[in-house]
């Protein structure tokens, strides 16, 4: 079952079950970070206007479970390589369960900073991402995703992010659906971020707006761990839990 709604899950996600062990190990020798505003992206659908280092990975992996009975879990890691400028360049394994029916699809997905952000506290930056989406299983494009975040930097620990973009979707229902979102991340103490979006899928079957808020604790500037609310996820009006880890190398 693919709809316009589980498609938003793909546009930014990126870890493996080892990678725990080795975030572990970090945790535990390595020093606190300085406060800074918190990287969006991955379990969250509202992104912000940046990228690793060039040479730089990260992975991702998180799950949601909804309180009806669906659930999305994902996989993804990415890279930063020169192609004419520092390109993200990532690939999304995404399994998920709604209405009783699951499916699991690829996507192929790619960010760059036309814009980057200044090195200062305050400031503003523009990305352009996207995603070219493949079904395994019936071996046909499920859909494309084109997104443009646009980020202000109020202060080293407060940071405020817009999004607009678009999806094309193959499946059912099928056509064009656009999207937008506002998320706003601040941490609040060092190690310690609050971050809250609200966001949309505008077309035909889809129910708006949505929400998600979390907490995030940040060991070092390598490691993320996220516990999340969310409202109305994928348009069905259920709340969800999300589980999420992100792990940077190369990125200092």
């Amino acid at each position: 079952m693919k709809t316009a709604s589980c498609m938003r899950y793909l546009a930014r996600i990126r870890v493996s079950a080892s990678a725990f062990a080795f975030a572990l190990l970090v945790v535990l020798l390595a020093p606190a970070p300085q406060s800074i505003a918190a990287r969006l992206g991955g379990a969250y659908f509202v992104d912000d206007a940046e990228i690793g280092k060039l040479g730089s990975c990260e992975t991702e992996s998180w799950g949601s479970f909804a309180a009806n009975g669906d659930r999305i879990a994902v996989f993804s890691p990415a890279c930063v390589v020169n192609v004419g400028g520092p390109v993200e360049l990532g690939t999304n394994l995404v399994n998920f369960r709604s209405a009783g029916e699951g499916d699991t699809v690829i996507s192929f997905t790619a960010k760059a900073v036309p814009i980057p952000l200044p090195n200062g506290p305050r400031g503003f930056g523009v990305a352009v991402s996207g995603a070219i989406v493949y079904d395994p299983l019936d071996r046909t494009g499920s859909g494309a995703i084109l997104n443009i975040p646009v980020t202000f930097d109020f202060s080293d620990q407060l940071r405020f992010n817009i999004n607009f973009g678009a999806q094309f979707n193959n499946g059912d229902p099928r056509g064009l659906f656009a999207t937008g979102g506002v998320g706003v991340s601040w941490n609040f103490v060092p190690q310690w971020s609050v971050i809250s979006e609200v966001f949309s899928v505008i077309g035909p079957g889809q129910l708006n707006p949505r929400f998600q808020s979390g907490i995030r604790y940040s060991p070092t500037k390598d490691i993320d761990w996220d516990v999340i609310y969310g409202r109305n996820l994928t348009g069905e009006g259920a709340n969800w839990i999300t589980l999420a880890l992100t792990v940077r190398i190369g990125d200092n």
